[in-house]
C-alpha cells in the first residue's frame, strides 16, 4: 500500500526536522564575571563533531577579558589575554567535556559582562538520514495525478535544507547584532554618566572659585578701621 503525496511529505518533514535538531546545536549565553574571579563553562561533545565558540565583552571596564579553552584530556587549545572578542573552532572534537573559561582576575574592582555563543555541528546524522530515506522511499511511487512524487520530495528536501541553513545563519547574526547593540549601548551610557559627573564637578568648582573671588574682592575694598572723633 502506497502513501499519498501529503502523507509522504509529512513523513519526510518529520525525518528532516529530527535530523536538523540532532545535527546542529546553537547555544548562546550572557554571563557576568565578577572582579578578580574566573568562571568556567563545559560543553559535552562526541568524537568528530565541530565545536565553534564566539565571545565578546559587552560591558565593564575596558571591555577586555582573559580567555582559555581546554580539551577533555586537559590539553590547552586556546589561551588569550585582555581580549575584547574572539572566534575559535575545533574541527574534530574528542569525546568528553570541553572547558571554556573567562578570567577577570586582572580587574580588582570592575565586573565584566560576557556574551558568548557555542555552535556544535556534526555530520554523523547524515548516514542515519540516508537510512531513513531508504525506508520511506520504498513507499513512494509515481502516479498520473502527482507525477514523480519522489523527485518532488527530493527537491522540497533540498529547498528545506537551504532554508534551514539560512535560518540558522539569521539566528546567529541576530544574536551577534543584539550583543553589539548591548555593547554599544553600555558604552554610550557609561560615557553619558562620565560626562554628567565631570560636568557637575566643573560647575561646582566654578561656583566655589566664583565665591572665593567675590569674597576676596569685597575684603579688598572694605574698611574695618575705626575712626576716632
Amino acid at each position: 500500500m502506497f502513501l499519498s503525496a501529503k502523507a509522504a511529505l509529512a513523513c519526510f518533514l518529520v525525518v528532516l526536522s529530527s535530523w536538523a535538531v540532532s545535527g546542529y546545536r546553537d547555544n548562546d549565553l550572557t554571563a557576568e564575571i565578577p572582579a578578580a574571579r574566573r568562571e568556567c563553562f563545559y560543553q559535552p561533545t562526541k568524537q568528530g563533531q565541530v565545536l565553534e565558540i564566539e565571545y565578546q565583552v559587552i560591558d565593564g571596564g575596558d571591555l577586555d577579558i582573559d580567555f582559555r579553552m581546554n580539551a577533555p584530556n586537559g590539553n590547552k587549545i586556546v589561551q588569550e589575554f585582555r581580549r575584547n572578542d574572539g572566534i575559535h573552532t575545533v574541527d574534530a572534537t574528542m569525546e568528553g567535556d570541553y572547558e571554556i573559561c573567562f578570567d577577570n582576575g586582572f580587574s580588582r574592582f570592575t565586573k565584566k559582562t560576557i556574551y558568548f555563543e557555542i555552535i556544535l555541528d556534526s555530520g554523523e546524522e547524515d548516514d542515519e538520514l540516508d537510512d531513513d530515506e531508504g525506508e520511506w522511499k520504498k513507499f513512494i511511487s509515481p502516479d498520473d495525478t502527482f507525477g514523480d512524487k519522489l523527485t518532488s520530495l527530493e527537491v522540497a528536501g533540498d529547498t528545506m535544507n537551504q532554508i534551514k541553513s539560512y535560518q540558522s545563519k539569521v539566528i546567529q547574526l541576530q544574536g551577534l547584532l543584539r550583543a553589539f547593540e548591548a555593547k554599544d549601548r553600555n558604552i554610550v551610557e557609561r560615557n553619558f554618566n562620565r560626562i554628567n559627573f565631570w560636568s557637575v564637578t566643573n560647575i561646582v568648582i566654578m561656583l566655589v572659585v566664583f565665591s572665593l573671588q567675590v569674597y576676596m574682592v569685597r575684603n579688598m575694598f572694605s574698611d574695618k578701621k575705626r575712626v576716632r572723633t
